[in-house]
């Protein structure tokens, strides 16, 4: 039970040390209202386009694609704080379990993610007068929370990636444009060429965008668990890819004989 607490305690305090400094005028804008501001451009965009027609499944998969923000920046942000402030040779000598970690740094981004996605969702449903049955949206958490689980594990590989590289925003963005195209939350996943469908299957919230749509548009649930199996095991596979790359980056420092990189 206490390791429980101090797991909790960590992801808490960790989340706390990258936002809160913020005003909170300005997280409220960067956080909520700007995330916002895109469902409700696609949505309009959607709706336009096809006319209405299927439109709660678009503005779900958009609502699932809000927590990139959360899920990219926020845990890119858990490594390159660290470094950027000098600490992350403390973090990485540490005697602690570095998977334990990285994990509590990271549930408190994918609890963060799943609260902006849900109020994407509400933001939707009440603008555009739709309803969703309460089955469905108990499924849908589920679903969004293992999806997004997978986002910020490929979201602290590129953070591990920015150990090596300066350009960190180049490969954050480059991320969050590539979940967006490739995930077909805007277009049917059909639509894209079978090279990108290909590594569509290797990303995370393609398949959460598939059973979003499924779900709120046909009441489909048959592939809720052999598709949310898939989503958790390349989630974990992200996060097994990104402490073997943080560990090379402590070797790298042992070597050079800092942290930095540079």
């Amino acid at each position: 039970m206490e390791s429980i607490q101090r797991f909790a305690r960590h992801s808490v305090l960790s989340y706390k040390a990258l936002f809160g400094w913020l005003d909170p005028k300005v997280y409220l804008f960067v956080m909520v209202l700007s995330p916002l501001s895109q469902l409700l451009f696609f949505a309009m965009l959607v709706n336009y386009v096809y006319e209405g027609e299927d439109l709660v499944g678009y503005i779900g998969s958009n609502a699932l694609l809000l927590c990139v923000l959360n899920s990219v920046f926020g845990i890119m942000s858990v490594v390159t704080s660290d470094r950027r402030m000098g600490t992350l040779h403390l973090v990485m000598s540490s005697p602690a379990n570095k998977a334990s970690l990285f994990l509590s740094r990271s549930i408190a981004h994918v609890v963060n993610g799943l609260v902006t996605a849900t109020l994407g969702l509400l933001f939707g449903i009440i603008l555009f007068q739709l309803s969703i049955s309460f089955k469905a949206s108990m499924v849908l958490l589920l679903i969004w929370f293992c999806s997004i689980f997978s986002a910020c594990g490929l979201g602290l590989i590129v953070g591990s990636f920015c150990l090596w590289s300066s350009s960190m925003h180049l490969w954050s963005n480059l991320l969050a444009s590539l979940l967006l195209i490739i995930s077909g939350a805007n277009y049917p996943h059909a639509r894209l060429p079978e090279w990108l469908q290909f590594i569509g299957q290797f990303t995370p919230l393609t398949r959460g965008v598939v059973l979003t749509k499924e779900i709120l548009n046909e009441g489909n649930y048959s592939n809720v668990l052999p598709l949310l199996g898939e989503e958790l095991l390349l989630g974990c596979f992200f996060f097994a890819i990104s402490l073997f790359l943080l560990k090379y980056a402590e070797f790298l420092s042992r070597s050079q004989g800092t942290m930095e990189l540079d």
